[in-house]
């Protein structure tokens, strides 16, 4: 069984702020499972729920990525 990470490694992983990652989190646009304690909340991921999230994001249409050759640069 694979170990929930906190954002902090998890946010690592990504290579992204864990309040980044946090914020993502808060807004389900990344898989992550949400702990309470209270009103405060703790996030809590798995690595390979993020890694295959992030390999979906690799050849999303969501953000083109420019060419270098589209005349920004001269």
């Amino acid at each position: 069984m694979e170990p929930y990470v906190d954002a902090e490694k998890a946010g690592a992983f990504l290579r992204v702020h864990p309040k980044t990652l946090m914020r993502l989190a808060r807004e389900a646009r990344v898989p992550a499972y949400s702990f309470s304690e209270g009103t405060r909340r703790h996030w809590r991921f798995l690595i390979s729920e993020l890694d295959t999230w992030m390999k979906s994001k690799v050849n999303s249409t969501g953000h083109p990525v420019r060419s270098v050759s589209d005349g920004r640069r001269k």
